[in-house]
């Protein structure tokens, strides 16, 4: 049972360890107005800044037994009433210094409503799993378990009225290597509660992302390997704007962009030559589908899921609805049961072991997901979630079907089932396309299949 009792023992824990109360315990430091985040305190000793960026989704049970991500709204998450939580937070550090600072372990994770609130007042949350993710930098990723019955989560377990708003707040308290205090990061935001049966028509699955400035100043150690450090403070602007990223992300996106003719994407791959494609990375379009829907519509396909679910059977409209179009907030759902995977924890749990494993497929598949719909939001950042996402399901494919591996265009078919689904579930869909619907054939012996159903396409169009 969490309780304020347990956040204390955390806290004289902390103090223990590290032999003083340290000084990111206490509070979180903002950034004040006007003030560059970057300069620093005044202070005639060196101080060295290093920039982390803490992303954060929140999931809850989809009655399936697994979590899937809420929607995001543009400033507030929109949350259900007595759905078991899970709290998703990874963090990485994204300025370049000399010496990057690992993450060794997490001490936990603590959820209060509400905002500016006591570090007294903060619930431990029961660990779900923590570690060392994958990508190109660094990154630690941790796993909350938040019981909505829970008296001190009431608030957030009540339905929030039509026009009022509440904060969370959740703290991760971390050990960093070379740093001789814990490390706490605070984020506090909006979210509304909505009815159990809330069903959420335009979905966006967006992370809350924020950067926090560590101001870091080295001290004497007789360690002359590794370099110790104290925190001087911690700032933080709020929320980022994936929008508005730093000139360092902005540049590399650049770089890669198809409408940067000038840049030799040889150069930017030098060991790829026996491989390459030859195409030049064309402007794929952005990716963007139509989201008018009338009433009506949303009305039959809710009572076509409604019948679905209860019997386990493809209704009779179905097919109609389909053939008119299935909305663009169905889609993920439909789509799903349509390939017969909306249940198949297997192969989720297949995939999550496929993401960890190697591929010979890497630098190719890098080079084509710069190229996959950079136009859209999701998938214009190197580096961004939308990429990163696109990387996973497409190395693990590679991984899962070594007969194909990985060809050009797969990616375009994972992203757009990313623009619907978590990653996970887009693994899934894939899968099944590529086997239980023949287009795997497509992929194989030199593309003969590809084609044969081309020429067959120009001469029913003659």
């Amino acid at each position: 049972m969490r309780s304020s009792k347990q956040v204390g023992q955390v806290s004289s824990c902390f103090s223990k360890a590290f032999q003083r109360v340290p000084r990111s315990m206490i509070s979180s430091v903002t950034s004040v107005e006007g003030q560059d985040p970057l300069a620093g305190p005044q202070d005639k000793e060196h101080v060295e800044v290093f920039v982390f960026e803490v992303s954060m989704e929140i999931k809850e049970e989809d009655g399936r037994g697994g979590f899937s991500a809420v929607p995001k709204d543009r400033s507030y998450f929109k949350l259900r009433v007595n759905l078991e939580k899970q709290l998703c937070i990874t963090v990485q550090q994204v300025s370049e210094n000399d010496g990057d600072l690992e993450v060794e372990r997490c001490f936990g994770v603590l959820v209060s409503p509400g905002r500016n609130v006591k570090h007294s007042d903060m619930q431990l949350l029961e660990m779900v799993s923590m570690g060392s993710g994958t990508g190109d930098k660094q990154c630690y990723v941790i796993s909350g378990q938040l019981d909505p019955t829970d008296p001190e989560f009431e608030s957030l377990n009540i339905e929030t009225p039509r026009e009022g708003r509440l904060y969370i707040t959740v703290a991760v308290d971390l050990v960093i290597r070379g740093i001789q205090e814990p490390v706490r990061f605070l984020v506090e935001t909006p979210v509304k509660v909505f009815p159990q049966n809330e069903r959420f028509w335009y979905f966006s699955r967006r992370p809350l992302i924020q950067q926090f400035t560590l101001h870091l100043k080295e001290i004497p150690s007789n360690d002359i390997t590794e370099v110790h450090y104290e925190v001087v403070s911690i700032e933080t602007s709020g929320e980022l704007d994936r929008n508005r990223m730093n000139l360092t992300l902005n540049l590399a996106s650049l770089i890669r962009s198809p409408s940067i003719t000038s840049v030799d994407i040889e150069t930017l791959t030098p060991k790829e030559e026996d491989v390459s494609d030859g195409d030049e990375p064309l402007l794929s379009g952005t990716g963007e589908v139509s989201k008018d829907c009338s009433e009506g519509e949303l009305e039959s396909w809710a009572e076509v899921l409604a019948r679905w679910t209860s019997t386990k059977q493809r209704p009779r409209k179905l097919s109609s609805l389909v053939l008119a179009g299935i909305p663009e907030a169905l889609r993920g759902e439909v789509w799903r049961r349509l390939a017969g995977c909306d249940s198949d924890t297997h192969l989720m749990d297949t995939y999550r072991i496929l993401i960890s494993k190697d591929s010979v497929c890497e630098n190719v598949i890098q080079r084509d997901i710069n190229r996959t719909f950079p136009a859209h939001d999701f998938f214009k950042e190197a580096g961004g979630v939308g990429q990163d996402s696109l990387y996973h399901i497409s190395k693990a494919y590679a991984v899962y079907d070594s007969e194909v591996g990985y060809c050009q265009g797969l990616s375009f078919l994972a992203a757009t089932l990313l623009l619907h689904m978590p990653e996970e579930q887009a693994f899934c869909v894939l899968v099944k396309l590529m086997y239980d619907y023949g287009l795997r054939d497509l992929y194989k012996d030199g593309f003969e299949n590809l084609y044969m159903r081309l020429y067959q396409l120009n001469r029913l169009m003659e």
